[in-house]
Formats: structure tokens, C-alpha cells, sequence
């Protein structure tokens, strides 16, 4: 389905929050809303789609909640659980803190395990992740202390495939996914191994959408029964009081993985402006994908937005929302090819650069010593690549596990802004936004990924120089 807004809503209202997303910094990729079931928005700004599979990050959890969900309806797990009882061989390391034995499942659920601060950096990296989650020492009696925390996330997940048989994954795609018409995502994993389960999700914004839709109607699909009524109550609830956790929408209460709004409702939500919002008393749920960092003021537009959904206007002057992203500028008509050029030893794994400009395009040759890729940006207008790499994808760096060769999917135009060569960068399977940018540097060329949010971490400088001529003897 191409962009599409229902006559009964408001261009007025839509223009009005393409305005305060700008104004705050937001990078509208896609937007849905639905009410009543009725599809009123489904928008996505160019060379953004809504079917989009791209990184999550902490709305993964809410898809974890869920497999716990579908878990939950085959009697196997409880929130009323003993956690130990789980994970009987940890029990040892435990026995020195009475308070371990008091840690319910439903407190892992609602991050009120009794830790003082989130412990997901000890468990990500160790090659077993939840002796490290009950190695760190409890500060607080389970069940009164809010602490935000991803290795609990991790740990439900673990909990899931104890008592499912499968892994989150797994479990999701032979139950909730089908239903829902869901037939393609991926999910990353820890050191060990296991599911992340708090982050590491690759999802699309209609995915989101039909999970929001499913809690909507109470765990049903098409009339047909998917997630039990009784999860999605308890989930939506809050079992955390959280009034210290910072702005409004993040201190108004924490359910089963599911942040609970200030107005109403709940919702999931992930890094830079990931949202899966339910509000069951005006019958509405609405996924959106963007970069952004102040996800307050995203929400705020996001409720004003809703609130004037179907506001009688006359005819508005901008229309509503974007309809593309516009390349910031073109190639100025120079041609130049450096040729091979040799990369010093980068993290990337990348041992040899080619750069190529003309009128129409700017190409980029990346050899990793195994294979060459080809990146092709035209001037002023987007192109989609692929390009896969190690430690070369755009996210919260280090602060989780990367696959060791993955896939950056981004779009490319290209321009020149003096005597720099810039590709300016939209990831499709991160949220990020982000410029390659390529200028001489001596006898050779030095190439910089640069992003606002600075999302490269120490891996976004790499340079590379003339092949050293070998003298036969």
C-alpha cells in the first residue's frame, strides 16, 4: 500500500506535527495509526518504507513480553514463578542473599529484579550471560525498585525458552508471527549466544503496527485468539512505580516490558524514537520509526497529533507530511579517480579504496582483502546499497554484541561540499543517518563516517594511501 491518509483525517493536524517533529530534531521515517481497526495513516518519507526491516532496539522487549505471553497461555511460565526454580544449577551462587529466592518471574518482567542499575553490559559480553546476571549483587528486595534493566530483558528471554522449548524467536514465529502475518525479522544474540531479548530486534514498522494492534483487541486477530486476554491485561499494567525515572511518559508507571503514558494507554519503545503505542480508551494504536534523540518532544507531537486526529480544517498550505527527504546538495561536474589505494589496519577489516566521480555518480570500491564492494551514490537523487562489513553498521556501539560480518542496507546521494566528497548515508535497517565522507589526504585519501549522534563510536576514521611498490630481486 503506497502513502495513504483516510479522508476523515486532519492534513491540518498532520502538517502541524511534521512541524514539531522538526522543530525538536525528529527524523520522521514512518508513521501508523490506527483506529478502530480502521488504518487513518500509513506513511512513510522517502527513501524510508514502512515494511522497512531495521534495528529496534529497546522495543524489542515488548516482543519479548510477548512470547512470554504466548508461554504463559500454554501454562508453562507464571509470573508468579520463583526465578531459581528456573535456573536451579545458579542456585549456589545465590545462597548468600536471602533475597534471590524471593525474585519472582513477574519482577524480572516489570525491571524490578532488585538490582541498583542495569546489569545488560556484565551479561552481553560473558560467554555465559546469566551467571553474570546473578552475579551482580542485589541492592533492593525484588519487587521495590525500579531500575532499568536490559540483562532482565535477556533474562525473560531465557526464562521463554526454559519453559517454551524455543527460543523468543523461535516461539513467535510458529505462534504470534504467523497470525499476524509477520514472515520475515531477525533477532541478534548475546556472547553466549542466547536472544537478547531486550534489544537486537530487526522489525518493521508494520510489524509494529500489528503488535500494537494485537494488544489493542486484547490478544486477538481476526477473530481469532493469539495472546491470552489475561497476559495483555497484566503486561498493560504497572507492577513498577518508576515516579523518579525522569520526564512524564517514562515515570507514569512499568508493566511486563511495556512502558505505561501519562494520558492513558501504554506503550513500547525503543532508542531513538522506536514506538509501539496502545491507547485502549480511544480505541487507537500507532507505530512510528524515526532517529531522533529527545523522545519526550517526539511524544508530545505525537499526542497532539492524536488528539486532533480528526480536527475540522479548511485547506491547509504544506498538505501534511513529507513526502521525501531531499539530497542536501549535487556533484559539481569534476571528474576524478584516485585508483587502488591501500587501507591501514582499521577495525572494519577493510585493506584497499577506490573513488570514483562524475557528472552522475560517485562510486566507492571497498575490498576487504576476500571480496569487493561497490558503493554507488548519484548526484542528488537516492540509491539503495548494501554493503556488508564488520564493525561498519551504525548503533549504540559496544554496548552490545555485533555479528562479526553484517549487513549495512542504506541509501546514497552524493555531493560535493568544497574539496569534500560526501555521501550523504540513510540506514534502512538502523534508524541512523549518517555522511561517508572522502577528502585527499597527502598521496592518499581519508575517509570519515560522521553522524550528529556520533553512532560510529572510535571506529569512524580510516585512511588509506598509495600500494607501496614491491622491488623484485
Amino acid at each position: 500500500m503506497e502513502n495513504f491518509v483516510h479522508a476523515s483525517v486532519s492534513h491540518a493536524a498532520l502538517a502541524e506535527f511534521g512541524r514539531n517533529a522538526r522543530a525538536v530534531g525528529v527524523q520522521l521515517h514512518a508513521l501508523e495509526i490506527f483506529e478502530k481497526n480502521e488504518c487513518m495513516v500509513r506513511w512513510a518519507v522517502a527513501p524510508y518504507s514502512c515494511g522497512d526491516k531495521r534495528e529496534m532496539y529497546s522495543l524489542s522487549k515488548s516482543f519479548t513480553s510477548t512470547a512470554a505471553g504466548v508461554a504463559f497461555g500454554m501454562g508453562k511460565l507464571h509470573p508468579d514463578d520463583r526465578v531459581l526454580d528456573w535456573f536451579p544449577e545458579y542456585a549456589s551462587l545465590c545462597s548468600g542473599d536471602a533475597r534471590w529466592s524471593r525474585l519472582r518471574v513477574g519482577h524480572v518482567l516489570s525491571m524490578n529484579t532488585g538490582h541498583a542499575a542495569c546489569v545488560m553490559p556484565q551479561a552481553a559480553f560473558s560467554q555465559d550471560g546469566v551467571r553474570a546476571f546473578f552475579e551482580a549483587p542485589l541492592s533492593h528486595e525484588p519487587g521495590t525498585f525500579f531500575a532499568y534493566n536490559t540483562a532482565a530483558s535477556y533474562l525473560a528471554a531465557e526464562l521463554v525458552r526454559r519453559a517454551a522449548g524455543r527460543t523468543v524467536p523461535e516461539l513467535l514465529a510458529r505462534t504470534v508471527f504467523p497470525a499476524l502475518g509477520v514472515e520475515e525479522f531477525s533477532w541478534l544474540t548475546c556472547a553466549d549466544g542466547r536472544c537478547q531479548g531486550g534489544t537486537g530486534l530487526q522489525a518493521s514498522c508494520d510489524d509494529v503496527a500489528k503488535l500494537a494492534l494485537l494488544y489493542l483487541n486484547e490478544g486477538e486477530w481476526a477473530g481469532r485468539r493469539v495472546l491470552p486476554r489475561d497476559w495483555v491485561h497484566m503486561a498493560a499494567q504497572p507492577h513498577s512505580v518508576n515516579a523518579g525515572n525522569g520526564t512524564p511518559d517514562w515515570c507514569a508507571g512499568y508493566g511486563y516490558q511495556f512502558w505505561m503514558n501519562r494520558r492513558g494507554g501504554f506503550r513500547g519503545d525503543g532508542a531513538f524514537g522506536q514506538l509501539c503505542v496502545v491507547l485502549p480508551e480511544n480505541g487507537i494504536a500507532a507505530a512510528v520509526t524515526a532517529e531522533c534523540t529527545n523522545m519526550s518532544a517526539e511524544l508530545d507531537a505525537l499526542w497532539l497529533l492524536l488528539e486532533n486526529l480528526h480536527k475540522r480544517d479548511g485547506a491547509c498550505a504544506d498538505g501534511g507530511l513529507p513526502e521525501a527527504y531531499i539530497p542536501q546538495g549535487r556533484l559539481d561536474g569534476r571528474e576524478w579517480d584516485t585508483g587502488w589505494l591501500d587501507f591501514r589496519p582499521n577495525p572494519a577489516g577493510f585493506t584497499g579504496l577506490r573513488v570514483r566521480v562524475d557528472g552522475e555518480a560517485a562510486c566507492v570500491w571497498l575490498c576487504d582483502g576476500s571480496s569487493v564492494q561497490k558503493v554507488c551514490a548519484p548526484s542528488g537523487t537516492w540509491r539503495e546499497n548494501t554493503l556488508w562489513a564488520k564493525n561498519f553498521r551504525p548503533a549504540i556501539f559496544r554496548q552490545m554484541p555485533r555479528a562479526e560480518r553484517a549487513p549495512l542496507r542504506f541509501a546514497a546521494a552524493a555531493h560535493m561540499r568544497g574539496d569534500l566528497l560526501v555521501l550523504e548515508c540513510r540506514s534502512l535497517n538502523t534508524p541512523h543517518a549518517f555522511e561517508m565522507r572522502f577528502a585527499s589526504s597527502g598521496d592518499g585519501m581519508r575517509m570519515e563516517l560522521f553522524s550528529p549522534l556520533d553512532v560510529f563510536g572510535e571506529e569512524k576514521l580510516l585512511e588509506a594511501g598509495r600500494p607501496q611498490r614491491k622491488v623484485e630481486r
